[in-house]
């Protein structure tokens, strides 16, 4: 009859089983940890961002309606009669002080990152130009021979595409 004996499986101590459940469980939560810390940290980096990018564009609209005014004053410099400036001293002071007025609107435009486009002698840009008309001419085929509204961009971003015509060759 003592061969039929069967030995009996030692008696797993609960202990032990509570520790490895223990530690499992710690493994578990120290893994929930380090993810959670690991997306706290990729939210506070994109939201870093978002911010920065919400400040450098948050006067991009401004900035479209002030080229508009920088655009008027290089037209009034480009378009005063010539000869009545000469003659006329009065009119010459008043031609003066557009001209020193947009110089200085161009200056704080620059300073605040917004660039004036004025692309003339350049080859065309697609991202940076909108081609209105082709010119026949003996020069470069692509190159911009006529600037008819110059464009913006603020931090590398178009606020408008400088209006331009392109050389095209003579068929």
């Amino acid at each position: 009859m003592e061969e039929n004996k069967v030995e009996a499986a030692p008696e797993a101590n609960p202990m032990e089983e509570k520790i490895v459940e223990l530690e499992q469980k710690n493994t578990e939560l120290n893994d929930k940890l380090l993810r959670a810390l690991a997306e706290l940290d990729n939210v506070r980096r994109r939201s870093k961002e978002e911010i920065e990018k919400t400040a450098r564009f948050a006067i991009y609209g401004f900035a479209g309606d002030l080229v508009l005014v920088a655009e008027n004053f290089f037209m009034a410099s480009e378009n005063a009669p010539k000869e009545e400036i000469e003659k006329n001293p009065a009119i010459k002071n008043y031609a003066d002080a557009i001209v020193m007025t947009e110089k200085e609107l161009l200056k704080v435009l620059e300073k605040n990152q917004i660039k004036r486009i004025f692309p003339l002698n350049q080859m065309f840009d697609h991202n940076l130009h909108e081609a209105i008309v082709q010119v026949e001419s003996e020069l470069e085929e692509g190159l911009v021979v006529q600037v008819i509204q110059a464009g913006y961009s603020i931090s590398d971003r178009l606020i408008r595409p400088a209006l331009v015509g392109v050389a095209k060759n003579k068929s």
